[in-house]
């Protein structure tokens, strides 16, 4: 028969152990409740790395000249955005690509703490559709073994090249003249421009393309960048006035600190 009256130190572990026990569940409950709210925030973080990264790759292409600021003009002023809204997106994803096979991420690698898996990816189906074939084409680029010279070559051979035969690399640059791996890679390009065509037309995405655009615009002009650092005419289409100032060495500095910035931030791999 349990005794009635409990000594004092009894009483005080009975206590001690309710308390625990209260004290787990409530721990328990708020983890649920973090996971939650985490899960619920994934998608965002996804698409705020995309366009993180676009941002600052396109930045990286207007300093080596890969595209110039006519382009972005049309694409602001005359809604033409056709190798922007896609090319850019594509290297900006193949690159995160080639940083996560090098790292041998069971992931992918979108920032300095984050890695996108299949078993934190975001719930909704259309991100479940997006990862699987990234996290696939991520493993055939590791067995590829890609070169830093290759990879270096394939940011223009992305921007420049239509990428549907090996013969069109003849003459780039591109370090192997081997056919069935130039093969290998276009075939990479063109499914990721695919999978990028499919996104750019989420309502979210032009949106904010043309937001990126609109910073990549305006940083261009700030860091008086001429036609010699990014590769453009003086005068713009849509204007009698010049749109660009003479460039100058502190105007290319500016432009390489905010692109260090960011990578030395880890906001972008």
């Amino acid at each position: 028969m349990r005794n009635a009256n409990p000594k004092p130190g009894e009483d005080n572990s009975l206590k001690t152990r309710r308390e625990n026990s209260l004290n787990a569940q409530l721990i328990s409950q708020k983890s649920r409740t973090l996971k939650w709210e985490i899960q619920q925030h994934k998608a965002v973080q996804v698409w705020d790395w995309l366009f993180k990264a676009c941002e600052v790759n396109g930045r990286i292409l207007l300093r080596d000249g890969l595209i110039n600021i006519q382009e972005i003009e049309e694409c602001l002023v005359k809604a033409n955005c056709k190798k922007l809204s896609i090319k850019l997106p594509t290297w900006s994803v193949l690159h995160c690509l080639l940083v996560s096979a090098k790292s041998d991420s069971s992931g992918l690698v979108i920032s300095d703490d984050v890695e996108l898996a299949r078993n934190n990816g975001p719930r909704e189906k259309v991100f479940e559709w997006l990862i699987e074939p990234l996290l696939i084409m991520k493993e055939q680029i590791k067995n590829l073994k890609v070169e830093e010279n290759e990879e270096t070559c394939l940011k223009r051979l992305v921007i420049e090249c239509e990428n549907k035969r090996p013969e069109e690399w003849d003459g780039t640059g591109f370090p192997s003249n081997d056919n069935v791996r130039r093969a290998q890679l276009q075939a990479i390009i063109r499914r990721l421009q695919g999978i990028v065509a499919s996104m750019s037309r989420f309502p979210t995405f032009p949106r904010r393309f043309r937001n990126m655009m609109k910073v990549l615009y305006a940083e261009a002009i700030q860091a008086g960048a001429s036609a010699s650092h990014i590769g453009v005419a003086l005068k713009s289409k849509y204007t009698s006035k010049s749109l660009i100032g003479s460039g100058s060495r502190e105007g290319r500095n500016e432009t390489d600190e905010v692109i260090n910035e960011a990578y030395d931030s880890g906001d972008v791999v």
